[in-house]
């Protein structure tokens, strides 16, 4: 690979910023990221609090990652990360309808987040400075038209550093940081697209035996219109499972114990919930929520300056249930690989083209989902009428027919885009009779 800079900057030790750095790697002589958690040991970081909570790589997320950073499942799996059947495996409900098991050779990994981090953190070792217990302080712009590098500083104040760069790429995610220096700048921030879905979510972390279930690793019961809340009970490495209760709107899933058990109790079939209550607790009952997804359209910018790049959950946060955070990862690194083997020059905006056209299909499927449950979103989304009766009986159609429920799957982990959803020979199984349904499957 040509080398086109001396020095690459990049702020946030997440997924997105191991990535970013990995790539960055082929590309420039040298690489420092800048973290201000350490995370040293196996805990979720302060800065990832969505850590503690269920963490996949799903589908696509496998593939991607694979092309980006080959054996990494293999690794992921050898270090103790639990490979689980997607559709084989995965005991799934929406809106009331379990979905038609089959061994579709859709392939996931469930592992904790810490365990997912630290695998690409390995590959990482000796290729890129860490900087760990930094955060970044303000850009180096000796004209508003290009950043040259980035002042970092100790976390908590003190010592301060200047890291000259050819390249600072920005994956502090939600809060992004570019955001408050374009406007210091003087650049007008992004156009944001929102959807507010007011979703919280409790996890407690269960030891068990992988094959509590027998062959099922995971449980997924999904929110209803009457009821817009919902659980996951999914595997974990070293014989551990996460225990999720979810909710939209008014529904709060609670810290404390016994509610949450109660909460549990109200979903879970009730294999599970006999497994939950003869399982030994290791962790206390952590809440997490998010009050909206959003989509910056960097993309729409007529003017960025050169030298800064903003990628992750900076870019776009889609709800975190749907599990394509670690993918858009994943795409985004491939992405900016593709975009320098062009050169520096315009960069920002052959980079934010793409990823706004990757990232579009999901954020189309999410908000539209999430529009259909009672006092959440905006129900009057563009088709969100017609594309909830679609849904409805396409996965009504899914319970008795294994192939519709492997194309649902497909598109809702973003495998493939959601007018698959819209194939004649998806159409001809939603709407065929169910007499006709049950001989198929």
């Amino acid at each position: 690979m040509t080398v086109i800079g001396s020095h690459a900057a990049v702020l946030g030790g997440g997924m997105s910023g191991l990535m970013a750095a990995h790539v960055l790697t082929r590309h420039f002589e040298r690489v420092t990221l800048v973290e201000r958690d350490d995370p040293g040991d196996a805990a979720p970081r302060r800065g990832v609090p969505q850590g503690r909570h269920p963490h996949a790589l799903v589908l696509r997320a496998v593939d991607l990652l694979e092309e980006l950073l080959p054996g990494m499942r293999e690794q992921y799996v050898r270090d103790g990360g639990i490979p689980v059947g997607m559709m084989s495996q995965h005991r799934l409900f929406y809106f009331g309808h379990q979905l038609r098991q089959s061994d579709a050779g859709l392939d996931t990994v469930w592992a904790s987040r810490p365990f997912l981090e630290q695998g690409v953190r390995e590959r990482l070792r000796g290729r890129v400075t860490m900087r760990q217990g930094w955060e970044a302080v303000r850009p180096l712009a000796p004209t508003p038209e290009r950043i040259t590098g980035v002042v970092i500083g100790r976390t908590g104040g003190g010592e301060s550093e200047t890291l000259t760069a050819d390249l600072v790429v920005d994956a502090t995610s939600r809060t992004g940081r570019s955001r408050a220096w374009l406007s210091e700048l003087g650049y007008p921030l992004p156009r944001e697209e929102r959807v507010r879905v007011d979703l919280a979510y409790a996890t407690r972390i269960l030891r068990c035996a992988p094959d509590v279930f027998g062959h099922d690793r995971a449980i997924a019961v999904g929110p209803r219109l009457d009821r817009a809340r919902g659980l996951y009970f999914t595997v974990l490495e070293e014989g551990r499972w996460t225990l999720t209760v979810y909710g939209y709107g008014d529904f709060r899933p609670s810290p404390d114990t016994d509610t949450f058990m109660a909460q549990v109790a109200e979903l879970a079939p009730d294999d599970v919930r006999a497994v939950v209550e003869a399982a030994e607790p290791l962790t206390d009952v952590h809440v997490f929520r998010v009050p909206e997804t959003y989509r910056r359209r960097y993309d729409k910018l007529r003017r960025f300056p050169e030298g800064l790049l903003v990628t992750g959950d900076a870019l776009a946060a889609l709800n975190p249930l749907y599990g394509t955070g670690m993918m858009y990862s994943a795409a985004y690194a491939l992405i900016l690989d593709r975009r320098l083997r062009e050169g520096l020059d315009g960069l920002s905006r052959r980079f934010f083209k793409d990823a706004a056209r990757a990232v579009a299909g999901s954020w189309r499927f999410s908000s539209l989902s999430d529009s259909f449950l009672p006092g959440v979103g905006d129900s009057r989304l563009p088709g969100s009428r017609l594309a909830l009766w679609y849904l409805r009986r396409l996965v009504a159609a899914a319970e008795h027919d294994a192939a519709l429920a492997a194309d649902f799957i497909r598109v809702a982990s973003a495998l493939r885009g959601p007018l698959a959803l819209a194939r004649p020979g998806v159409l001809l199984g939603v709407l065929r009779p169910r007499t006709a349904r049950s001989r198929r499957s």
